[in-house]
């Protein structure tokens, strides 16, 4: 459905139609701005003025600075200001100075954790798993959602009027997943479809988005018959009548903070207490930016790795853990 699709005539209708248009300019913007990134430059951020410095070199230097990554979830610019008062928090708590650290778009943090250009990252589970099978990196914590839950689930959706009714329906059809490091885009899907024994060489074609809000608008034009993604977005399309959930995932472990190979175990256990006792919603939430939007509403609760072990056989069965370029284990 397109925005000039959106009819006003029906008073009783408006509520609904104005919903669906601001989805529609939320989701059209979220594509821009996603693009907008092209060709920038790893760039790292000053928490004392959040001022955009230059990239670090990469030669070999001294520094106190404990650097932190993240995956995009929003703007950047978004997420820079939603990450630096956690990490104004972690300053607090521990006496360590941070630096947060932007990604390059040819690049990944995944990378970059086992390069040494960061020490720490707010990363999705497959990026985790990825980095831990490479670089050997490990992870201590993972985000609690609005249900105080350590679980994340994902989303199979078709347009409304779809004769899709099942995942089953889905064989021979075009699918859009999310990131190829996404797990609530890419790696959940895939689980989900695998389930009802449609691997992707059953589908008519797919493609790889770079964002869920890229998957919802190739769905809703209907250039692709179904896709995956995060399951509270598609619920909220749903609601506005813009998408229909074929089916929802069973819970997987959530999204965390993971640590790079060498990074002292002192500094490791001492950030993730801090962590652990973090309370967005108590009394750490003064000075936060919009956490409600994180993957981690909630606070963190202690993670290892045999959390993962689940995901982790099923990335390893698509051929998602191959070995990256880089410093290994």
């Amino acid at each position: 459905m397109g925005i000039d699709e959106m009819k006003f005539m029906n008073p009783q209708n408006h509520g609904q139609c104005f919903l669906r248009f601001l989805l529609l300019i939320i989701l059209s913007f979220s594509m821009l701005t996603g693009c907008s990134s092209q060709g920038e430059e790893a760039i790292d951020i000053d928490l004392a003025n959040r001022s955009y410095n230059e990239a670090r070199s990469n030669s070999p230097e001294i520094s106190d600075a404990i650097y932190f990554g993240f995956d995009r979830r929003l703007e950047t610019k978004e997420d820079v200001k939603m990450y630096v008062p956690l990490l104004n928090y972690l300053r607090k708590e521990t006496g360590y100075r941070f630096e947060i650290h932007v990604t390059p778009v040819n690049s990944s943090v995944v990378e970059e954790l086992g390069q040494g250009k960061i020490q720490m990252a707010a990363i999705g589970t497959l990026g985790y798993l990825q980095a831990s099978e490479t670089f050997g990196a490990i992870i201590t914590v993972k985000g609690l959602n609005n249900e105080d839950k350590d679980m994340y689930k994902a989303a199979i959706v078709t347009r409304p009027n779809s004769q899709i009714k099942v995942i089953s329906d889905i064989r021979g059809r075009s699918f859009a997943f999310g990131d190829l490091a996404s797990t609530q885009g890419h790696l959940i899907p895939r689980i989900m479809l695998s389930q009802k024994g449609i691997e992707i060489i059953s589908l008519k074609y797919y493609q790889n988005f770079a964002s869920h809000s890229e998957v919802a608008n190739a769905v809703m034009s209907g250039r692709f018959e179904a896709g995956g993604m995060q399951d509270t977005l598609a619920k909220s399309l749903e609601d506005a009548g813009l998408l229909k959930i074929i089916a929802v995932s069973e819970e997987y472990p959530s999204s965390g903070i993971a640590f790079a190979k060498g990074v002292d175990k002192d500094v490791i256990d001492k950030i993730t207490q801090a962590l652990v006792k973090f309370d967005p919603e108590g009394e750490d939430k003064a000075g936060l930016y919009h956490w409600e939007r994180s993957e981690m509403p909630h606070g963190f609760t202690y993670a290892n790795n045999e959390d993962y072990n689940v995901l982790r056989n099923w990335a390893d069965k698509f051929g998602l853990l191959k070995k990256m370029d880089g410093e290994s284990k």
